[in-house]
């Protein structure tokens, strides 16, 4: 059971309300609900859990431009030349590993190269003639979703007044009888953004139609599937006879509002909405999970494969490295003065939230000018890991790969990391700073066979023959 009490709430409702969750989305056989949870939850925990908002800024002229210019340009990477496929995989295309010759995904690529010719990837970001170096993926049948995207975003129509004014109405009556307060502000943010998400439905269904249509895939991966954005994709795939795979790009557990679920999730109007099958980096994050669709733990391929080829603890330097959230900056000032303190020939690197690596240095004005404070910003994670440690943050899937990289790892105790770090896998916790004295006499040695264990559990091994072994079921 979820103990963040937002996420009780909206399975509550799922269970008591089934009747005000088939609404269906305005020139669709979509349902607005599955579409519209995700903002619907964010609102109710907004003051519960208190992270930061994200900073959304302007794209550089340049960067607008260039996108002009990609239009125009032919390219074969498009959705549209992608090869029929019996496994289609549709993800982000951001979830990235520098290698020498471009980048890999590390999210799905490993699992498409395994399958060969069977597979398919298509990608939100783009991938074209301009595209060179870092800005390549590797894996040579991998196309881009990008201009559909934008020829999605063309098409979209605002909602009809009356269409508009059932959407708001729908919603609202959903945050009346969640028992859970919010601010007026953050349920207009959501109204809002769930009248958005509706308007884009017919539009994007259209597009997706034509990628089945050409691809004519037997199973679909879709990154964040869960999370409702997509449901509408995941409705049509079922419609056309297509399972429906997501697999783990982060976080998952009993506190995650994506992944839980109440009763009515499973009946089959909302069900077609949901993923058939959860694919999970280890037996650990399917542990307290209401998700209505089976769990298969078959692993991460890229953490695995680097986590084996990182130096010993006793090669690395002496590195701390703390995991931003956009979360209680006074906190992690706080501790890294302490730490600072206790470890004063240690480094002490803070790696920003990808959304706040433009504002974190204001953020944290106490630390931000120490000389033995740095900023860790590079896009691979897996170099951060292998040069620390000590790993502290408050909640976040870093953490947990730490354990696979042979960290230490500490836990800064807050309201929102009893729910999302778990106290059975990160015992070390950082109450008040005199615990600090604790986590330095953790850093003497190696983690014990007991940390040893935790990351076996978290993290499986082999996990390329796993899924393989699931993907042929």
């Amino acid at each position: 059971m979820s103990g963040i009490r937002s996420v009780r709430a909206l399975m509550e409702f799922e269970d008591a309300e089934a009747d005000l969750l088939l609404e269906p989305v305005p020139g669709s056989e979509s349902l607005l609900w599955p579409l519209g949870r995700w903002p619907v939850l964010s609102a109710l925990t907004s003051g519960e859990v208190g992270t930061t908002a994200a900073v959304r800024e302007r794209q550089p002229l340049r960067n607008r431009v260039l996108k002009a210019v990609r239009r125009a340009l032919p390219n074969p990477r498009l959705a549209r030349r992608a090869p029929r496929a019996d496994h289609l995989f549709l993800v982000s295309g951001w979830t990235r590993t520098p290698v020498a010759d471009g980048y890999e995904n590390w999210l799905v690529d490993d699992f498409a190269r395994a399958l060969g010719e069977d597979a398919v990837v298509v990608q939100d970001a783009y991938v074209d003639l301009l595209s060179r170096g870092h800005e390549r993926p590797t894996l040579p049948r991998t196309y881009t979703y990008a201009r559909e995207g934008e020829r999605v975003v063309r098409a979209t129509k605002p909602l009809r007044e009356h269409e508009r004014a059932r959407v708001e109405e729908v919603v609202r009556e959903w945050f009346a009888r969640i028992d859970v307060e919010t601010t007026t502000a953050a349920r207009d943010r959501a109204v809002t953004d769930i009248v958005g998400r509706a308007a884009a439905v017919p539009a994007a269904e259209l597009s997706f139609a034509r990628l089945l249509d050409r691809v004519r895939p037997h199973r679909l991966y879709l990154q964040t599937a869960a999370y409702g954005e997509r449901s509408p994709l995941v409705r049509m795939a079922h419609a056309s006879g297509i399972e429906v795979w997501e697999p783990q790009h982060g976080f998952l557990g009993p506190d995650h509002g994506a992944y839980n679920m109440g009763r009515a999730m499973s009946s089959p109007a909302l069900r077609d909405h949901v993923p058939d099958t959860l694919l999970t980096f280890g037996e650990f994050w399917q542990e307290g999970l209401s998700f209505p669709g089976r769990v298969i733990p078959v692993g991460k391929p890229s953490l695995d494969r680097l986590s084996r080829t990182a130096p010993g603890y006793e090669d690395r330097p002496k590195r701390v490295l703390f995991v931003s959230n956009r979360y209680r900056h006074d906190r992690l000032e706080d501790v890294v003065l302490a730490l600072r303190a206790a470890l004063p020939d240690w480094t002490i690197a803070i790696r920003p939230h990808p959304t706040e690596r433009s504002t974190i240095r204001a953020n944290v004005p106490r630390i931000a000018d120490l000389p033995c404070v740095e900023f860790d910003d590079t896009a691979d994670a897996s170099a951060a890991l292998s040069r620390a440690r000590l790993v502290v943050g408050f909640f976040s899937t870093m953490l947990y790969e730490a354990l696979a990289y042979g960290c230490h790892v500490a836990v800064v105790e807050t309201h929102a990391s009893k729910a999302y770090a778990s106290e059975r896998v990160f015992p070390l916790r950082i109450s008040d700073e005199t615990d600090v004295s604790a986590v330095v006499a953790a850093t003497a040695g190696p983690p014990a066979a007991a940390e040893r264990e935790a990351a076996s559990r978290v993290w499986r091994r082999d996990p390329v023959r796993a899924f393989l072994d699931a993907a042929r079921l």
